[in-house]
């Protein structure tokens, strides 16, 4: 898959990132902002983000995940410690992976959420990934 991932630790976000990319998927670009996420959308569309809720430059990912959605219908993973804010928002995600998580569970949520994109109900769900949306 394409992943867009928006996060503001840097250091977080390339840890993810490395993972993601030995896990065979193509990371499309490293956003810390709204802005900059957005900008990345508008040139080449992920076929996912893992978003971050709090952000830098002042930018909140709920905000950006009702933005994304609502232009794009870009699916949506929360990787963030804000369980709250991100449980008000499944509306707009389809799953919420709790920080700190190992780049496994990343890896094996993401294919919980490409059966449930492909309409296919997910045999094992994670611990450590609660998912929002089933298949159908």
């Amino acid at each position: 898959m394409r992943i867009l991932i928006v996060e503001d630790e840097a250091l977080i976000a390339i840890m993810l990132s490395d993972s993601l990319e030995d896990g065979g998927h193509e990371v499309i670009g490293l956003a810390a902002t709204a802005a900059e996420a957005v900008e990345y959308c508008e040139a080449r569309l992920p076929d996912l983000v893992i978003l971050d809720v709090n952000l830098s430059g002042g930018s909140n990912g709920v905000d950006l995940a009702h933005e994304l959605t609502g232009r794009w219908s870009l699916p949506i993973i929360f990787a963030s410690g804000q369980i709250m804010e991100v449980r008000q928002a499944r509306d707009v995600a389809l799953g919420y992976i709790h920080k700190p998580y190992q780049p496994e569970t990343v890896l094996q949520s993401i294919e919980v959420t490409r059966d449930v994109m492909d309409g296919r109900t997910p045999a094992v769900v994670p611990a450590g990934f609660e998912l929002f949306r089933s298949a159908g």
